[in-house]
């Protein structure tokens, strides 16, 4: 590019409102700028024009003073950033940052002096070389853990089928609601995790399917008691209309009861009700027969 190119560049950036899209051709002016400056050149036509340039870099550095800062300079800032990166927890965060770094200290451009390229560089390297050592020590053990979190997670989904043939429902349910809870606390197992999860998932599928079919065994079964209970309600309003109060009379009263708390739960929905007219005629019963008596 030669300097009428370099110029309309220059100018060109200092029109822009927001250089930050620009990195690229800042680093390269700045490079051509390093070149130029103290210059002194053969024609008073092609010294006129590097000093405009000169003028023009010297506005734009206004706008950003990191282009007059020296290469030796940027390269120590840079080696400084690297070396805060050894104690960042965030990992991945810090490799992507300490991939910018290496590309800024690239683009940083040559010192004066081979020798402080050459030592820059070695130190900058030294700080890579410990930060990558930290970064494939944390994989490592990254590694580890998720191995023993996929195992755990295999465990789960083994227990899991094992609580599918446990006949009683409720207890079940409550073991299948301790496995959900274990499998979050175990936390994301890396690699193969969406295909444990696949497992797990299959597994709980299964169980609501049962939970479902007994579910609908038990609808049944309830409406049978509820049967089976107005039957009984039937009967003990038979045995109140008579209210003989005989001592065999009493003892189907009593074995009533008895029958009533053999039939077992019949729903939410219907048991309380149902009990509820059973009892008061029951206990109605045995009012009228302590008055008859009395």
């Amino acid at each position: 590019m030669n300097k009428q190119e370099l110029i309309k560049l220059t100018k060109e950036l200092l029109n822009e409102e927001d250089l930050s899209s620009r990195n690229e051709d800042l680093q390269f002016l700045r490079r051509q700028y390093k070149y130029y400056v103290g210059r002194d050149e053969d024609s008073y036509y092609e010294q006129e024009e590097t000093d405009k340039f000169i003028a023009l870099f010297n506005e734009l550095a206004k706008r950003d003073p990191k282009l007059l800062v020296s290469a030796y300079d940027e390269k120590k800032n840079i080696i400084n950033q690297a070396r805060k990166l050894l104690d960042k927890k965030e990992i991945l965060v810090a490799s992507k940052e300490m991939d910018k770094l290496t590309d800024d200290f690239k683009k940083a451009g040559r010192c004066s002096k081979k020798e402080q390229d050459d030592e820059l560089w070695e130190e900058f390297r030294a700080v890579k070389d410990e930060f990558y050592a930290k970064k494939r020590a944390f994989f490592e053990e990254l590694d580890k853990s998720n191995a023993e979190k996929r195992a755990k997670k295999e465990d789960i989904i083994e227990r899991a089928k094992k609580v599918c043939e446990i006949e009683n429902i409720r207890d079940a349910n409550a073991q299948m609601d301790a496995l959900r809870k274990e499998w979050k606390e175990v936390g994301y197992s890396g690699k193969g995790d969406d295909y444990l999860w696949k497992d797990f998932a299959k597994v709980l599928d299964e169980f609501q399917e049962k939970k479902k079919e007994h579910h609908h065994e038990m609808l049944k079964v309830f409406e049978e008691r509820v049967a089976k209970k107005e039957e009984l309600i039937k009967t003990a309003k038979i045995l109140l209309a008579n209210s003989e109060f005989t001592d065999e009379e009493i003892e189907k009263v009593k074995n009533l009861r008895n029958e009533y708390r053999a039939v077992g739960f019949a729903g939410k929905e219907k048991d309380d009700e149902l009990y509820q007219r059973f009892n008061e005629i029951i206990k109605k019963y045995f009012d009228e027969m302590k008055f008859y008596k009395d």
